[in-house]
């Protein structure tokens, strides 16, 4: 395979990864077989808060809320969300919550590794060094043993479905974990709903732009989670894969039934 004027080179998958392919490839038939529904809407007529706030569930239910939803009125719920937005991401102040948003919505960090994965004309190219996202920009890190290995899984994966997607379809999950964010700030009532209707119109907007169904998004939630979920290793992935599936399918047959809005042509 080639890419411009140099040819790529390609990393088949070892032992350890062929399973987790096979399982991945497995999951997406499976997903695939669920039926969601699209409906016509003009742009101005989209429901965009509603649509951010679903897109959210996967990643709240990954962060231990069941069926992606914080308990209502609940004191404990207020306490741990709290305690995340202000401890784990240093989330203080409205201006916080739209600069980590930014980090994730603009700054891409999940697709922006992929593509760097996947235009790397050799594998040896990417043993050599890594960019990692600060809140100041990218530094460049040298590849401890562990990393090298993380970085041959993720070649691996991005190899065998370059013929499947693009980096495009990895850009659910950084749509869901910014919307996630969004909801946990309101939750605690750092911020009202008018003072993020803007972001979750970006959210919201972008992904009706890319994806033509739930199950269209829901397929590519799992190809990132996937991706991401490498760094811990091939047996650990299967299990993610098989956790992920589980509250993806409960999803689209729960709250994804509602229609995906379609731009009326």
């Amino acid at each position: 395979m080639t890419n411009d004027e140099e040819p790529i080179e390609l990393l088949m998958p070892s032992a350890a990864m062929q399973p987790v392919l096979s399982d991945l490839r497995a999951a997406l038939v499976r997903l695939g077989d669920v039926k969601t529904r699209s409906a016509p809407r003009v742009w101005d007529n989209i429901d965009f808060e509603g649509t951010a706030a679903n897109i959210a569930r996967f990643t709240l239910w990954t962060e231990g809320w069941d069926e992606g939803v914080i308990p209502a009125g609940d004191v404990n719920a207020a306490s741990d969300v709290g305690h995340r937005l202000s401890t784990e991401l240093e989330i203080m102040s409205p201006d916080d919550l739209e600069e980590r948003f930014r980090v994730i919505v603009d700054g891409a960090p999940v697709t922006r590794l992929y593509r760097r994965i996947s235009d790397a004309q050799t594998v040896s190219r990417l043993m050599k060094d890594t960019m990692a996202l600060g809140w100041s920009g990218f530094d460049m890190l040298a590849l401890s043993p562990a990393e090298q290995e993380t970085m041959r899984r993720r070649r691996m994966f991005v190899d065998a479905f370059r013929n499947d997607f693009d980096w495009t379809r990895l850009r659910a999950l950084e749509l869901s974990q910014s919307a996630a964010l969004l909801e946990a700030a309101l939750y605690v009532e750092m911020v009202q709903p008018a003072d993020i209707e803007r972001l979750r119109r970006r959210i919201a907007g972008e992904a009706i732009a890319r994806y033509a169904s739930w199950t269209a998004f829901a397929r590519a939630l799992l190809c990132a989670r996937t991706f991401c979920s490498l760094r811990d290793g091939a047996l650990s992935t299967r299990s993610r894969i098989a956790e992920d599936e589980a509250r993806i399918t409960a999803l689209l047959s729960g709250p994804w039934q509602a229609a995906w809005p379609r731009i009326a042509s």
